[in-house]
This record gives C-alpha cells, sequence and structure tokens, in this order.
C-alpha cells in the first residue's frame, strides 16, 4: 500500500504570534482589473507572469481569455481553439485543482490540451488562487466517535451521532464549491461537459458528478483524496460496543483506518502555522517548494507558490473549516468516493496517480475494479487505470506530456 504523505513534519511547536493585516493591506487587498474585482493584485501579478511564458506555447489556433465568472466570484481560465477541423475532443472540458492550489496548476498541459481540446477551461475554487472566499457560517459536523484497542487492530463505536443530520450538513459543506461549479457552467452556457480533477479537486469533481449527472460526460480523476472507504464514513451502520476487526491495507473495506493523526494545531491552522513562524516559516516554504516542485523549470511558480503558501497575508479560515468538517485527521472522507459507487452516471471514469505518488493508488485501483465488475463499465474503454511515469502527486507539472497525451486519448 503507497504511503500516505505527513504534511508539515518541519514545523516546530515553537509559534510566533501572529501580525494583524494593517490597513494598508487591506486597502490592496481587493483592487480592479478591467472593471473586474481582483482578491489579490500580487498573485494575480504572479499569476500572468506564468502565463505570458506558457502563451508564448499555445497553438495560433487557440485564444485565451482570463475573467471573474459565477457572479465574479470564480477565477477562471478559458482556452479556445478556433481551427476549422474537428478536434479529438469537442466536449467542453474542466480542469479543477487540489488543496491550496489553483488553475495554475495545470499551467504547463494548457499547451497540449488546448491544442486538443476545442474548449478547455481551468479554475480556481472558492478561497483560493484569485477567487473570493464566500464565508460558510455551517455548524460543526460530528462523526460517531469510534474507540481503537492499543494494538489498533479492532474499533468499536463508543458514542454514534444522528447520521441522516450530519450527512445534510456535509452536503451543505460540499455545496459552498458544487454551487460554484454549477454556477460557472450556467454563465458559460454549457450543457454538458468532461471533469478532470485532482486530489482534493477530485473529490469535490466526483460529488458534482454524481450531484449533476446530466451535465457530465466523462471524469477523470487525478490522485483523488478521499477514495476509500473508512471506519470514520457517515455511510457505516455499527453496531454500539461491538468490536470490528481494523485493516490499514484494504481501502475498500468499511473498516479501513491510518494508525496516524494530522496533528490537532496543523490540522486546523494547516498553511497559517508558516505564517506564524515567521521567517522561519518563510525559509521552511522555499525549501518545500524547491524540493516538490523541482521539476518545474523556472521561479515563476514557484514565486506564485510562495505567495500562496506564505506570503499572502493570510490562508482563508472559511477554506480551513470546510476541509476540516469534510475530512478526519487521518484524511480520510466523511463520505469517501468508494461509498458512492452506485450514484455514478459518467460515460467514461478514468483513475491516474503518479507511480512515486503518495495517494493511495490502490483506492483508484478498487474503484476502477468495482465499476468494471459491479457497474458495467468495461475495462480500460469506458474505465481505466493509469500510472503516470517519473511523477509523484502533483503528476501534470512532473510529466505533463505523458498527462495530456494519456488526457486527450481518454476524453477522444
Amino acid at each position: 500500500m503507497l504511503r500516505t504523505a505527513r504534511m508539515w513534519t518541519g514545523i516546530k511547536s515553537s509559534i510566533c504570534s501572529e501580525q494583524k493585516m494593517s490597513s494598508k493591506a487591506m486597502d490592496a487587498a481587493t483592487s480592479t482589473s478591467g472593471g473586474v474585482a481582483v482578491t489579490d493584485p500580487e498573485l494575480k501579478s504572479l499569476q500572468d507572469k506564468i502565463m505570458v511564458k506558457v502563451k508564448t506555447m499555445l497553438p495560433s489556433s487557440v485564444t485565451s481569455d482570463n475573467s471573474m465568472v459565477s457572479n465574479h466570484s470564480v477565477n477562471q481560465w478559458h482556452f479556445h481553439n478556433t481551427s476549422t477541423k474537428k478536434l479529438p475532443v469537442e466536449t467542453p472540458t474542466l480542469l479543477v485543482h487540489g488543496y491550496a492550489a489553483s488553475s495554475m496548476a495545470f499551467h504547463r498541459t494548457f499547451p497540449m490540451l488546448s491544442k486538443n481540446i476545442r474548449d478547455l477551461y481551468a479554475i480556481d475554487l472558492p478561497g483560493n488562487g484569485l477567487s473570493t472566499t464566500p464565508e460558510a457560517n455551517l455548524p460543526k459536523l460530528r462523526t460517531n466517535k469510534m474507540e481503537f484497542n492499543k494494538e489498533y487492530s479492532q474499533v468499536k463505536l463508543a458514542k454514534s451521532v444522528d447520521a441522516g443530520k450530519e450527512m445534510d450538513t456535509l452536503h451543505n459543506y460540499e455545496d459552498y464549491y458544487l454551487d460554484k461549479i454549477e454556477q460557472w457552467r450556467t454563465e458559460n452556457h454549457i450543457d454538458k461537459f468532461n471533469i478532470i480533477g485532482h486530489s482534493f479537486g477530485g473529490y469535490i469533481s466526483f460529488k458534482y458528478a454524481i450531484r449533476y449527472p446530466e451535465h457530465i460526460v466523462d471524469m477523470g480523476l487525478i490522485s483523488p483524496l478521499g477514495m476509500e472507504r473508512n471506519v470514520y464514513s457517515l455511510n457505516n451502520d455499527f453496531k454500539k460496543d461491538t468490536e470490528y476487526p481494523v485493516t490499514q491495507e484494504d481501502p475498500s473495506s468499511m473498516y479501513y483506518s491510518r494508525n496516524f493523526k494530522v496533528p490537532s494545531f496543523l490540522f486546523n491552522s494547516q498553511l497559517n502555522a508558516l505564517r506564524y513562524l515567521g521567517p522561519v516559516g518563510g525559509s521552511l516554504t522555499r525549501k518545500y517548494i524547491d524540493r516538490a516542485y523541482a521539476t518545474v523549470p523556472g521561479t515563476e511558480y514557484g514565486d506564485y507558490l510562495y505567495h500562496i503558501f506564505y506570503k499572502s497575508d493570510k490562508f482563508p479560515k472559511t477554506t480551513i473549516n470546510n476541509f476540516t468538517n469534510m475530512f478526519t485527521r487521518n484524511l480520510l472522507a466523511k463520505d469517501p468516493i468508494l461509498d458512492n459507487l452506485p450514484s455514478v452516471k459518467a460515460n467514461k471514469v478514468m483513475l491516474m496517480y503518479g507511480d512515486r505518488d503518495w495517494m493511495n493508488g490502490e483506492a483508484g485501483f478498487t474503484m476502477a475494479q468495482e465499476l468494471a465488475e459491479s457497474h458495467n463499465y468495461k475495462p480500460h474503454s469506458a474505465v481505466d487505470y493509469v500510472r503516470v511515469p517519473n511523477a509523484g502527486h502533483n503528476l501534470f507539472l512532473d510529466n505533463p506530456d505523458y498527462f495530456s497525451k494519456h488526457i486527450i486519448a481518454f476524453l477522444s
């Protein structure tokens, strides 16, 4: 089984007091670009520096447009191929990034994908990149209290919750993102489209696809978060004080769990922990970016990430709150993808992982296998599982050509 990453292991417990945003910074936090509000002018400038290079590599038949959609709340890139020839992919296709990322995560794939896809879109999810962060004001989501034995080999239900009520709350957290994607679709006058989601964006893409199946043609899940069935799932029906065997190997089992938890402080502060550390946090951030994104040429994308991870005023509290209510400290979903396979209606489904991916690729293979065996998806045509060579979790950055070729082949 693939190892699960432990984030922020380099952060020490000594914390500096958090600096408040100055009035000057608050005034600069929202400016305008072309009459449209920009949530972070410096980040906009860093995004544009990335795209200057990208645009030089776009085919001559491709136009690019950057705008705010979904009632001026979602940052969008739209690449339209004006070629009069029939393209391999005529269906509009949306790219959805992962957690604490943005549309720029896919920038190395824009030239090849736009050459073969008539209308390619990439958006910043709410609370990410240049999109706004609407307040949510949702109640805290509760899950069943599970107690493990000392060996972590047995688990029992110690205290149950009203699963139906909590699931409704969870759906409200998911709707924070799904409603914006649906608004994006209607404002762009799109009926049906392909959706390709990475990591957290893979989870959100899957949930959109089963909530609005009438609008999805094909679905690609790229190293998705939230795949595994697990003991914390709100779909489980455990009996109180009955012991159940725990597995840390089989992500298809409702008894699956992980014998680690992200420390509570880090789980609830996330990228803000780096800011609390002052200059030490900035140094740790640079070292992480240099190591994790070593395959990305130039400094533009690294500077962009540095701003998101550390330099910007604060990582949004709403974004953190959404994540911590949808997932456990074990990084397991409270409504896992594998629990919802009967609701999949997409014509084709692809699971894709890097060969050095820290995400649980076995869970993705399980999904492909179950769709083939129990839901009438023909292997290698209606459902496929792909490993990208020489790539980690951000496989489209590590090996963009291989990634793009397989996306195009899948959607064709």
